[in-house]
């Protein structure tokens, strides 16, 4: 557990958790563009009715949204480390 912890610590582990939050936090946004899009359909906005009923109501979707604002949380706090970390090293 020890060396997992180093490997998340290190230069490269910060930098990999940069990069899965971040594709995390991408992938969110094309979910959310594709779902918002339903508002185009010319079904007199049936599409989206039924899309954000179940966007609010299904549980799952609740935690994924949760989760969503600790990734964004996550993400800064990382980016900042590694910016100070990098300031320190020139």
């Amino acid at each position: 557990m020890n060396w997992f912890l180093n490997a998340l610590t290190s230069g490269i582990g910060r930098k990999v958790i940069m990069s899965l939050t971040g594709l995390f936090l991408i992938l969110f946004l094309i979910i959310h563009l594709a779902g918002n899009l339903q508002l185009l359909k010319s079904d007199g906005r049936d599409a989206f009715n039924v899309y954000s009923h179940f966007m609010g109501s299904n549980p799952l979707i609740q935690l994924v949204s949760k989760g969503n604002f600790f990734f964004i949380l996550l993400h800064i706090f990382v980016s900042m480390t590694l910016v100070i970390k990098n300031r320190r090293a020139r």
